[in-house]
């Protein structure tokens, strides 16, 4: 499904369940609008295990989970459990709004490069091809399709492979520090993981669980494999006796601001409202890093692009200076 139908959809229900619809009546007013086939597939499901008797979070396990992740239970369970269903949607849907937009601002910052890269594949072989046409030489296509071939070869190997490594890094703490050491992309992966974190842990917070279940409910959700890890630790020490805070210490992997912040908010009773903040700051600081990103990447690729177009030219330059050469020796 794609983000900006699930932040439809869930707007949607968030509207339906705030306005006191019951939620089988809302999923069949949503199904009766005719909605795209991965969001019918999605409401289907949740119907479906409504009807079997499974709760909303069971539901969606067992029939959708081709359509959701681990943020959406963890957000949906713990809306469920306290009571605060619409509120669960409403955060999604502003979780999947702003990575909707996020996305497409990368995606535009890269339409020109690639457009550039093009051209610097296809201008430096026109002289070529307008002198062999003059000369009535038959040119050969392959001079044209084979770096084309190579630089979409590039682009479909990188983006593969940065998706693997995305997932590994989902549950892989050695993996997940590595990428976040990548410069300007790292930061967006630390700010997007802190704020499935605080969203989780705020939703958990609401529904009442214990700090155990909190934590390690955050931890999984944040698709993070230092924040899972660390949450997973943390969890020990909370249920040996420590505080939240204290446990956040103790292990490594969450910012220390952050550490200091719950501190300060578990000392004074607001945790709830701490957490909530920080899902909130660190969602504009994930869209911030974001715009950084599509701002300099896009000069890096033109930087690669100069330098193959230089290297071209100078290699038409070095073989128009021979063939004079070899004219002046004659």
């Amino acid at each position: 499904m794609k983000l900006s139908e699930k932040a439809l959809l869930y707007r949607e229900l968030a509207k339906l369940v705030g306005a006191d619809f019951h939620l089988d009546r809302s999923i069949q007013l949503l199904l009766n609008q005719k909605p795209s086939h991965a969001r019918r597939s999605w409401l289907s499901g949740l119907q479906q295990g409504l009807v079997e008797g499974k709760s909303i979070a069971e539901s969606l396990t067992t029939h959708c989970g081709a359509f959701s992740g681990t943020l959406e239970f963890a957000l949906i369970e713990a809306g469920e459990r306290s009571g605060r269903l619409g509120d669960a949607f409403i955060h999604l849907a502003r979780y999947f709004e702003a990575w909707d937009v996020a996305v497409r601002q990368a995606i535009g910052a890269m339409i020109y490069p690639l457009v550039l890269a093009h051209l610097g594949i296809v201008l430096p072989e026109l002289p070529t091809m307008v002198t062999a046409s003059m000369e009535g030489k038959n040119y050969a296509l392959g001079g044209l399709f084979m770096p084309l071939a190579i630089l979409w070869l590039i682009l479909l190997s990188s983006f593969l492979l940065w998706r693997w490594l995305s997932r590994l890094g989902a549950a892989s703490p050695a993996v997940d520090a590595w990428l976040g050491r990548i410069p300007l992309i790292g930061s967006v992966r630390r700010h997007w993981a802190l704020a499935r974190f605080a969203q989780v842990f705020h939703a958990c917070l609401l529904a009442s669980m214990r700090m155990t279940e909190c934590m390690l409910l955050a931890g999984g959700a944040s698709h993070s494999g230092m924040l899972r890890r660390a949450s997973r630790d943390a969890a020990q020490r909370i249920a040996a006796g420590e505080t939240i805070a204290g446990a956040m210490a103790d292990v490594h992997g969450f910012p220390l601001v952050f550490v200091h912040g719950t501190a300060t908010a578990e000392e004074s009773g607001t945790l709830d409202n701490e957490m909530n903040r920080w899902a909130a700051a660190e969602t504009i600081e994930a869209s911030d890093a974001v715009q950084r990103a599509s701002q300099w990447i896009p000069k890096f690729a033109y930087g690669i692009v100069v330098l193959y177009v230089a290297y071209r030219i100078l290699g038409m330059m070095n073989g128009y200076l021979g063939s004079l050469k070899q004219l002046g020796d004659l």
